[in-house]
């Protein structure tokens, strides 16, 4: 169901109306918090109808950190792992 900005208009400045008539402080907020209402539901059915563009992303090919390089020989090593004593 799709309400029409110039129905919401009409509908706020119907409850404008019936705040100035109103006679009690009470009534007056009701009506008021009302029109905030409405208020807020046009600016957020607006805001929903703004198109957003998504970002691009770029992919770029992922390189390793470390060469492929050979390990280094020593003659006082025990082994590869570098706990080896």
């Amino acid at each position: 169901m799709d309400i029409s900005s110039r129905q919401m208009l009409d509908k706020i400045e119907e409850l404008a109306i019936k705040a100035k008539q109103a006679n009690s402080e009470d009534k007056v907020q009701g009506y008021v918090i009302a029109i905030k209402s409405l208020c807020e539901v046009m600016v957020d059915e607006k805001a929903a109808n703004i198109s957003i563009p998504k970002p691009i992303t770029l992919t770029q090919p992922v390189m390793s950190a470390t060469p492929n390089v050979e390990p280094v020989k020593m003659d006082e090593a025990n082994g590869e792992s570098l706990f080896d004593f």
